[in-house]
């Protein structure tokens, strides 16, 4: 949708995990960022649905209701990381939730990379390293919220914000995201 002089771009990045999901949300000039911790409750059916949901409302906590776009990062399908049908429980939930706020686009972890860093084979601490220098305002402890900072760049980005520049290795990776198609419907 056509963004009117004055509005407040409002975009979402999220890297969920059990473990620890990182959050970052531009609302206008300001970045927040969170670490939401998820520690194991136990191997019962019951608590790791109470682990799941008190992770989704920890995530879900300081996004305001209604934003311009999330982008999230789509869990890996290899096996290896264990716990693999609470992780993709996790992300759907999330993904209803997020719907209902606004659009919502999927990040491969494979593309992930290469939007924070014009690399797809940078390590994780390349891709702290390039979100702090391009938001040295934003609080990024770990590579959890660095992955969710480059996720909300590209949002941002998208959403129309004012942005650091993109490497053209990023802007690759940008390109080919499946973002909304926008309403060239003016609003009242």
């Amino acid at each position: 949708m056509p963004r009117r002089r004055g509005d407040v771009v409002i975009a979402v990045g999220l890297d969920p995990s059990l473990t620890c999901t990182g959050v970052a949300i531009a609302n206008g000039s300001e970045i927040t960022t969170r670490r939401v911790m998820s520690p194991n409750l136990g191997k019962s059916l019951l608590s790791r649905r109470n682990r799941i949901r008190r992770a989704v409302e920890g995530i879900l906590a300081p996004i305001p209701a209604r934003v311009d776009v999330t982008v999230i990062e789509v869990p890996h399908s290899r096996q290896q990381f264990g716990a693999q049908n609470e992780r993709i429980a996790l992300y759907w939930i999330l993904v209803d939730q997020l719907l209902a706020r606004g659009p919502v686009v999927e990040v491969a972890p494979s593309q992930r990379a290469k939007l924070a860093t014009g690399n797809g084979r940078a390590t994780k601490d390349d891709v702290v390293a390039v979100t702090r220098a391009a938001f040295p305002e934003a609080q990024i402890p770990d590579d959890n919220v660095g992955d969710a900072v480059a996720l909300m760049w590209a949002g941002a980005r998208w959403a129309g914000a004012e942005t650091p520049t993109y490497l053209p290795g990023q802007e690759e990776a940008f390109s080919r995201l499946a973002w909304p198609i926008r309403s060239t419907t003016p609003t009242h």
